[in-house]
């Protein structure tokens, strides 16, 4: 078989050259069944054609011709051309390769990014080296040598891409093409989160921070944090939460857990949440500062100042006495901050709950009660620099004893700036009331009032009426909060509570700022 060209024609004075192509099966020879080639025989130059000239091509039309020791593929279609008194035909003769070669490699899993695919195959029996391309063109494929596989970079995520890989071997056989498809990842992803350190940190609380630096192209719908005691704790599995829910960009946030043990020292992480999943930011610690509580002893209490800076002062009064079916009044509750040295002493003055009817005065400054009024319970008070009533800086109010005599009924509320009234009795306020720290004892069958800065009166009614409670005071504090045993307040064991019942409370908590 061969392939002939001839009848070249010149017109025009030369500048057209028409050839004529007279293909007759006999003329075309293309010898390229495996068996009838030598091993190292199967490239270009073994591409047979009679004529003058003869040029290989790639394409039909354009191109470079091919270099004699280009290897054939087998499935390509190949383009001949002759040159006759040095005029190219512009007619090429097509022909494709039939090569029984090489196995070609198999696909394998890939690695995808959102901007990148590592490309896999599996090897192919016999092959000595891979070619790769882009294209389903051998001619110009990357030589890979014996690697399986190929990195690719700068695409575009959510994109699907088709690649091509070939195998080769020692005598220059070329394996079909295998295809490789993938598509790049998603270009959603997790969030970016970072962990900042913690702030503001009290003995059972502080302010964890965080920030989205990227929320992964998709909305946050939840942010928050993960703690434990436990250093290096797994975030996915273990852990405390506290998160808010919405729809958030990126920006810093903030959350404050509360209920920590003092002197504890913890560990936390930041987390966001997106469509895709949850990014955890790295691991900070903080440690809370130390808290001491101070409960009823019937006695005065000291503490000493061990590092000099601000504090926090605490204190809740004592519930006035009951008078069956009738309670007495709730404490009130009272907080600021003040500012003390290292080795100076505060004295603690925590109330006694008012005595139950027919009982006395209850510790410092409970107002005594009689045969159906019960008595007032006592004040709490922090006093630095004395124990005298004008060293207080800081004063919690306390109830005023109930009443089962008419006018029956609860005692007052200790203050709050004022506390409140009994059935008859009245409160202490900021400027007067019975007494400075005292509550007045019981009057015929009323109750007692209740201690506080000025402590409450009885129920006066002349037979009976409940005692109002005694005032709060923050005149020695800074950021002073008064409030009264009838309002949400904090409860000493964690959360709020309405009103403070039972002996009175105190605590003191370093601030840290």
């Amino acid at each position: 078989m061969e392939t002939k060209f001839t009848s070249l024609k010149k017109t025009n004075a030369m500048t057209d050259v028409n050839v004529e192509q007279s293909i007759k099966k006999y003329f075309l020879i293309l010898l390229l069944l495996l068996g009838w080639l030598s091993p190292k025989a199967q490239t270009v130059s073994n591409l047979v054609a009679t004529g003058t000239g003869i040029k290989w091509y790639a394409a039909a039309t354009g191109g470079t011709a091919l270099l004699a020791s280009t290897p054939l593929v087998n499935g390509m279609t190949y383009y001949a051309s002759q040159t006759v008194n040095g005029v190219e035909s512009s007619v090429r003769m097509s022909v494709t390769a039939t090569v029984v070669t090489q196995a070609a490699p198999v696909a394998a899993a890939n690695n995808p990014s959102q901007t990148q695919v590592i490309w896999n195959w599996n090897s192919a029996t016999g092959a000595t080296g891979y070619k790769w391309s882009a294209t389903n063109s051998y001619i110009g494929a990357t030589d890979l040598g014996n690697a399986l596989a190929k990195t690719e970079t700068s695409l575009t995520c959510n994109t699907a891409y088709t690649r091509y890989v070939w195998a080769y071997n020692a005598s220059g056989c070329v394996s079909a093409a295998a295809t490789l498809t993938q598509t790049a990842s998603s270009c959603v992803t997790t969030p970016t989160v970072l962990s900042s350190a913690a702030s503001s940190t009290g003995a059972t609380s502080t302010t964890l921070n965080g920030s989205v630096s990227s929320t992964g192209g998709a909305t946050v719908t939840v942010r928050g944090f993960k703690y434990s005691t436990t250093n290096g704790f797994n975030p996915a599995t273990t852990g405390t939460n506290i998160s808010e829910s919405g729809s958030y960009n990126t920006g810093a946030f903030s959350l404050t857990p509360t209920g920590l043990v003092s002197s504890t020292t913890y560990y936390a992480v930041a987390y966001a949440t997106n469509s895709i999943g949850t990014t955890y930011g790295d691991q900070i610690s903080f440690t809370t500062t130390m808290q001491t509580d101070f409960t009823y002893t019937g006695g005065i209490q000291s503490f000493v100042v061990p590092s000099t800076g601000n504090y926090k002062l605490e204190v809740w009064g004592a519930q006035g006495g009951d008078a069956s079916p009738y309670y007495g009044g709730m404490g009130g509750y009272a907080s600021g901050t003040i500012a003390l040295t290292a080795g100076q002493t505060i004295y603690i003055y925590v109330g006694q709950v008012g005595q139950g009817a027919g009982g006395g005065s209850a510790w410092n400054g409970g107002g005594g009660g009689t045969c159906c009024g019960a008595g007032g319970g006592g004040g709490t008070d922090f006093r630095l620099g004395g124990t005298a009533l004008a060293n207080r800086v800081i004063v919690a109010g306390a109830g005023g004893g109930g009443s089962n005599d008419t006018p029956q009924g609860n005692g007052g509320d200790g203050g709050g700036s004022s506390g409140l009234y009994g059935t008859v009795g009245a409160p202490g306020t900021q400027s007067s009331g019975y007494s400075l720290g005292v509550g007045e004892t019981n009057s015929s069958d009323a109750a007692g009032g209740g201690g506080g800065y000025w402590g409450g009166y009885n129920g006066g009614g002349g037979t009976g009426g409940s005692g109002g409670g005694g005032s709060a005071y923050t005149g020695g504090v800074t950021s002073g909060t008064m409030i009264a045993g009838n309002a949400s307040m904090p409860n000493p064991s964690g959360g709020n509570m309405t009103g403070h019942s039972g002996n009175g409370y105190a605590r003191i908590t370093p601030v840290v700022l």
